[in-house]
């Protein structure tokens, strides 16, 4: 016995210390006492083994993942991402503060967090790159964390990483919907905490959360509003009684008006959001899921028996605590606008930055409903696993393994094979949310238990509906990549509340599936878009270049060595929508934006006597910074020596 019991005894140090001075004092009692333990005593041991296992399932995920995305972090690049991100952080670190000092396209708070990792790291492009990895590691038992509520160990660790394929990898540039995937992650799970323990300091950290994302990029809000719904959900389900010897229902007209006007201002408003760019995929993709989870809210009132006092404490227990932890982060981050007097210009900076980009990126429109067939084969063999008995076994998992490992090899020689797959997850998140609507309305059924598995998938379902407008309007095939692991979080707990078969080695192969076709053929092709096409990969040699592997790296190192050494006082105009020249060159911005500024504000800023040189981008990434015709015309009037170099043209005087 004393043998048996070396394992659990060893790892107690890591579980936690109620748990590890229970399994101690059975041990230290000798073989004897632990035979004659007591079933609890007993439990406890056992438990102390299954969080080992936990544990190693956890550092082989870290290890695998870590391993995994270190080997592709320096890879590929969008000039104007990474310029705009570091030109940020550099004048962040040099005292400047976003829209008081220059122009910021979000919201700031990541451009105080790159700064420190220029200063930790040194002032280079994969300094951003290395911060950014440091949080999706910080990312992943977060992850891990909130699969295990709904699978076993292994199960959760296959999540996990298939969550990781699916994508930060996929553009591994320090991104702000990375961090905002990740605070919604980091939410969850503390969401999720707060079902388990009702303790509302797991609120407050939830709010914290989102008043990060909010400082990172604006649309940090839309997990504000999943988190929103989810709370509307949980007072009416704290409220609620379906008990046949429940006693009748009080007055709660007035919250009930309160309620169903909030929800109804909250879809007008999301539908107000899109109202210049709203078809039917946008009305399927972005507006149906939230519909979906509001409707499932209006449904359940008539069950709920509470009065209006009492739902309005109900709902301001949980909400107070959570805006409490939103504002803290925000009210820290503007005290040095506050203390300047100059809040207003980071209000005015925020609202205009946000504005201008939804503009300068253009439209593409999401995947449409047409493409739903896609989906259809996942949805059918999670449903049957799930319900259907017959569907049970090595031999179903076997054949849909084999049929699997078929397709995934082909995709690896298909294109029309990858556009499939692609489909199959672009169309999800409005299917999860139905399916959970649908497990959630099932499962009415009185018991503490299922009252809060019920929750736990209307959380998910919330979070992925609203997160997954970090698509619009720009729905390139990355911008998925920053919503999906939501979304295969929520599938998740659909499939492990509503499942009444085990269904384990068919679910297996459709994770397993999904799994290899992100290693094999997503991540590999550096998918930033579907048709985005790299030529051959060369290492950047530039002293703020940080090794980072890109198509024309020998091309930005000479162009970053003329720009020096046509600029005696260090200052240059590079316009519009290079940033990534400022950073690499080591050159001075005469103007106040890194990005794109007006045309009147370039004309002032050429006719400066101190400067010397000009860079024109004839190709900019985002169609609204084309420079204007009488700009192009004064600087060729005032800096007579030009060259090309590909869609970039320099001008000098001398």
């Amino acid at each position: 016995m004393k043998k048996e019991m070396e394992t659990p005894v060893k790892s107690g140090t890591l579980i936690d210390s109620a748990l590890s001075v229970e399994v101690i004092r059975i041990w230290e009692q000798g073989p004897e006492s632990v035979e004659a333990a007591s079933k609890s005593e007993l439990a406890l041991v056992t438990a102390a083994q299954g969080w080992v296992v936990r544990l190693m399932v956890l550092g082989a995920v870290l290890a695998v993942a870590g391993l995994y995305v270190g080997v592709h972090i320096g890879r590929g690049w969008v000039p104007a991402d990474d310029g705009t991100l570091s030109q940020s952080a550099l004048r962040v670190l040099h005292g400047q503060l976003p829209h008081r000092d220059f122009g910021e396209i979000y919201t700031g708070g990541l451009s105080f967090i790159h700064a420190l990792a220029f200063r930790a790291f040194g002032v280079n492009l994969m300094s951003l790159r290395i911060c950014v990895f440091l949080f999706f590691l910080a990312w992943l038992p977060a992850v891990y964390y909130v699969a295990l509520r709904f699978t076993s160990a292994i199960g959760a660790g296959a999540i996990t990483l298939l969550a990781v394929a699916w994508s930060y990898p996929n553009y591994p540039a320090a991104m702000p919907s990375w961090y905002n995937l990740f605070f919604a992650t980091f939410g969850a799970a503390a969401l999720l905490r707060y079902l388990e323990v009702r303790t509302r300091r797991w609120l407050f950290v939830a709010g914290m959360c989102g008043g990060v994302s909010i400082l990172i990029k604006v649309i940090g809000a839309y997990y504000i509003a999943g988190v929103l719904l989810f709370l509307a959900f949980l007072e009416q389900s704290e409220s609620q009684d379906d008990s046949p010897e429940a006693e009748s229902p009080k007055n709660s007209w007035p919250y009930r008006v309160f309620s169903v006007g909030t929800l109804l201002l909250f879809l007008a408003t999301l539908v107000n959001l899109l109202r210049t760019r709203l078809g039917m995929a946008e009305l399927y993709q972005f507006v149906l899921p939230s519909a979906v989870v509001v409707g499932l809210i209006l449904l359940g009132e008539r069950s709920v028996r509470a009065g209006t006092g009492e739902r309005f404490r109900t709902m301001f227990r949980a909400v107070i605590p959570f805006l409490c932890g939103l504002v803290s982060p925000v009210i820290v981050f503007l005290i040095p606008y506050a203390t300047s007097g100059e809040v207003w210009k980071f209000l005015f900076g925020v609202t205009s930055s946000a504005v201008s980009r939804s503009v300068d990126l253009g439209v593409i429109r999401p995947v449409g409903i047409e493409k739903i067939v896609f989906v259809l084969p996942l949805v059918g063999v999670l449903a049957a696993a799930m319900y259907w008995d017959k569907f049970q076994g090595k031999a179903v998992g076997a054949t849909l393994g084999l049929g699997a490992v078929v397709l995934a090899v082909r995709a690896t020689q298909s294109f029309a094979t990858v556009s499939g797959i692609w489909w199959s997850v672009a169309t999800l998140t409005p299917i999860a949310a139905l399916l959970g609507a649908v497990v959630v309305w099932v499962k009415r059924k009185p018991g503490e238990r299922m009252k809060v598995e019920r929750q736990r998938v209307v959380l998910l379902i919330s979070l992925a509906a609203t997160c997954s407008l970090v698509q619009f309007p720009f729905a390139a095939p990355i911008y998925l990549s920053y919503a999906a692991p939501l979304t295969l979080l929520a599938l998740l707990a659909i499939v492990s509340t509503g499942k009444t078969q085990s269904g384990t080695y068919a679910q297996a192969s459709a994770v397993g599936f999904y799994l290899v076709f992100g290693v094999v053929s997503l991540v590999p092709r550096y998918i930033y878009e579907i048709t985005y096409v790299v030529g051959h990969m060369d290492t950047m040699q530039g002293p703020r270049a940080g090794g980072l592997k890109i198509d024309g790296a020998a091309f930005f190192d000479d162009l970053s060595r003329f720009l020096r050494e046509h600029s005696p006082n260090g200052l240059m105009f590079a316009g519009n929508d290079c940033p990534e020249l400022y950073f690499l060159s080591g050159l001075t911005n005469v103007a106040h934006d890194d990005g794109g500024e007006p045309p009147e504000e370039i004309l002032k800023a050429i006719q400066s006597d101190d400067l010397n040189l000009v860079v024109l981008n004839d190709a900019p990434y985002f169609p609204g910074a084309v420079m204007m015709p009488e700009v192009r015309a004064e600087v060729a009037r005032r800096f007579p020596h030009t060259m090309r170099f590909g869609i970039f043209q320099v001008f000098w005087k001398q």
